[in-house]
């Protein structure tokens, strides 16, 4: 069986870990990379024995490619995966979709008439705690869900300069780092119907140079099935923490990655489920299954960029209501699930 020709643009933190799981699925061949900063890209290139570009064009042009993965600032991927788009070639993207539900719906929109794969790199998807935790609501496990809470935490000690621009970023820790959580609420919930959201960067001016996006949000939300949801994020203060709490009529689950832990409703604890599982890993089971689904129509897609339309909708009226200071509906420009 043929490998699938593989591109990889953007060998930052999270480019360099894909690049390493490339490496080691057979289903890919690492054809070539790029990265604006040259040195970098040319270091990459003599690890992995592949040209290196500092043009992301040219890669997407001269390389002939069944695959671009996508590990750069959103705000740079417009043209991007317009010419891969237009040569033909399949996109995996890392999280978030887009900036804006318009920009993500012009690109899926884009993709979906070329006849190609578009798909999120989300690999919290495939963490055996929230796939568990997914089942069991699935079977009634904790009866009826009437209250989600979600929390994610960390001192993020990257790079603040593009993400303290909103017009480049499109917003800050709720589009990038909740954004999961989001993610995982949706699956689970579906989608509410309202939404009340608290931004602020008030931590942020301790960083130089300050920023103008937000460090910390507070997110509520209903559905209409009449639960109601929250999720908490904040990127300035440790200690790291990613949670997700949901409460039903006959028990609670509270589940991260790695652990998947249920409650009577009383409060004592049933089940307690422990694995043993990192980002690496959570990252190669989602390139195999993206492969996999590539080289096998059979196999269900999992992680498309349609589905994560949905995200970008809550999150798009999230970032309505802290502007206008007021719950805010949901916001949809035309059918998030019928684009043709």
């Amino acid at each position: 069986m043929s490998k699938l020709r593989a591109g990889l643009i953007g060998v930052g933190s999270m480019g360099v870990k894909v690049l390493s799981e490339l490496d080691h699925n057979d289903l890919f061949e690492l054809a070539a990379l790029s990265d604006s900063n040259r040195e970098q890209a040319e270091e990459c290139g003599r690890r992995y024995g592949v040209p290196a570009y500092d043009d992301n064009r040219s890669l997407i042009v001269q390389e002939k490619l069944d695959v671009l993965f996508m590990t750069l600032p959103t705000f740079q991927c417009d043209e991007c995966i317009q010419l891969a788009a237009k040569r033909g070639i399949h996109i995996f993207k890392q999280a978030p979709l887009a900036r804006t539900l318009p920009e993500a719906m012009e690109w899926v929109k884009l993709m979906s008439r070329a006849g190609l794969k578009f798909y999120v790199g989300a690999a919290r998807r495939f963490a055996p705690g929230y796939l568990h935790a997914h089942q069991k609501l699935q079977q009634g496990r904790i009866g009826e869900v009437y209250l989600v809470r979600a929390e994610s935490f960390l001192n993020f000690e990257g790079d603040f300069n593009w993400r303290g621009d909103p017009l480049l970023a499109g917003g800050g820790v709720l589009l990038e780092q909740a954004y999961h959580m989001i993610d995982q609420i949706v699956w689970d919930m579906g989608l509410p119907v309202q939404l009340y959201s608290l931004n602020t960067n008030r931590c942020s001016i301790r960083v130089l140079p300050p920023y103008r996006t937000e460090d910390t949000v507070v997110l509520t939300m209903k559905f209409s099935h009449g639960t109601m949801g929250s999720v908490l994020a904040g990127w300035m203060t440790g200690p790291a923490c990613e949670r997700l709490v949901l409460h039903g009529t006959a028990g609670t689950i509270e589940v991260n990655a790695n652990r998947l832990r249920i409650f009577d409703q009383a409060g004592q604890l049933v089940e307690d489920d422990k694995y043993h599982v990192n980002e690496t890993w959570m990252i190669s089971q989602q390139l195999r299954h993206f492969a996999d689904s590539l080289l096998d129509e059979e196999v269900k897609p999992i992680s498309t960029a349609q589905e994560h339309l949905a995200n970008i909708a809550v999150i798009d009226s999230a970032y309505l209501s802290a502007r206008t200071q007021l719950p805010e509906t949901l916001k949809v420009y035309g059918s998030l699930f019928e684009i043709k």
